[in-house]
């Protein structure tokens, strides 16, 4: 009877410590877990927008009063000369995104309106990219025919915290992957809690969260697999972590010998 008792004190160590060993199924990506998400969807949902965006709005113009009228918000045009390889003049204007630079933007209140030269305040918030620009675009060509605007969000970045970090990471556009925005922000520590990841979301009508299973491949093309601007991702601390990061020789011999020393205690009480 004493053997068997000592017997289950010794798989009760090891079990604990076992227990809190970190594997492949805690850490790997796009496994076979399946778990009931809401109804895949085809594509992530567009950005709309809130207070306190940033709005980036370039004014077209066809004539010279107008373009001066907006002069703070045209693009520089870059003027290509001669091409050297084809002898052929290219006199053309053509814009690019770092001519976009010098336009100042545009903040949105409160109260979900901007205010922009010559037209006004206007009311934005809920509003898409698009929905903005095309808003904005009549009232221009109301003003001057023919002059119409492109809309894009300043202010593009995500926040991490938790197990991956503590960071605000500018976006390259207003949706990417969950994925891919975990790549830019740094690696997941390996006490990571990949199962319960949550998107904390700023929307018009107030924040919403959204925790999920980032293990699973069945996040694909689903509303947890895409984030926005202003989204917060918080990893927590996986309760695996019991020993500690044993990332050197001298770690891994300090938690052999502990591991041990307590079978040792364990045999000698019982």
């Amino acid at each position: 009877m004493k053997n068997l008792i000592k017997l289950f004190g010794l798989l009760l160590c090891i079990s604990v410590l076992s227990s809190s060993c970190i594997t492949n199924k805690h850490t790997n990506l796009l496994q076979d877990i399946e778990l009931k998400y809401p109804e895949l969807t085809i594509k992530p949902e567009e950005y709309k927008i809130i207070p306190g965006d940033q709005l980036s709005i370039a004014v077209y113009a066809w004539d010279n009063e107008t373009a001066r009228m907006f002069s703070g918000y045209v693009p520089r045009f870059t003027r290509q000369g001669l091409n050297e390889s084809t002898g052929v003049n290219v006199g053309s204007q053509s814009r690019g995104l770092e001519n976009m630079g010098g336009i100042r933007p545009v903040s949105v209140y409160a109260d979900g309106t901007i205010t922009f030269p010559y037209i006004g305040k206007l009311y934005v918030q809920g509003l898409t990219m698009l929905e903005a620009r095309n808003l904005i675009s009549q009232k221009l060509d109301e003003l001057s025919e023919g002059t119409t605007a492109e809309v894009s969000l300043a202010n593009r970045y995500f926040s991490v915290l938790g197990e991956a970090g503590a960071s605000r990471v500018t976006m390259p556009n207003t949706s990417m992957t969950i994925l891919q925005a975990l790549a830019i922000a740094g690696n997941i520590g390996p006490y990571g809690d990949r199962s319960k990841v949550t998107v904390i979301r700023q929307t018009d009508t107030g924040s919403v969260s959204k925790t999920f299973d980032l293990r699973s491949k069945d996040i694909i093309d689903t509303e947890y697999y895409y984030i926005q601007p202003n989204d917060v991702i918080y990893i927590p601390q996986t309760s695996k972590k019991f020993i500690g990061s044993t990332t050197s020789i001298a770690g891994v011999v300090g938690v052999l010998l502990s591991v041990a020393s307590l079978v040792v205690v364990v045999l000698r009480i019982f």
